[in-house]
């Protein structure tokens, strides 16, 4: 009886961390690898315009959706993040150079 009560609570432990991981840790990692997709993005949208003329936001869009990422106002706020990040260490590094 006691065996069958410690491998019901076991089981009802093992549920709840999977439900907690499924809920909390996967979306935090999908966060994660959209923000690491739309700076790479961004990266080379910077890089590809100081050859040719380039609307940057546009070939950072087709770039996501080639990558299947869903296109909403919160990648959108995800892109103007990569890119304020972006301005900031490029002033940060022109700063350290004088």
């Amino acid at each position: 009886m006691m065996e069958q009560v410690l491998s019901l609570l076991a089981e009802l432990a093992v549920g709840a961390v999977a439900l907690v991981v499924a809920y909390y840790l996967v979306p935090w990692l999908k966060e994660k690898r959209l923000y690491s997709i739309v700076k790479k993005a961004v990266e080379a949208a910077e890089k590809l315009s100081e050859r040719e003329k380039l609307d940057k936001k546009e070939y950072v869009r087709r770039i996501l959706a080639s990558a299947g990422v869903h296109l909403c106002d919160a990648v959108d706020a995800v892109i103007e993040g990569c890119v304020l990040e972006l301005d900031l260490q490029s002033s940060d590094s022109l700063a350290e150079k004088e």
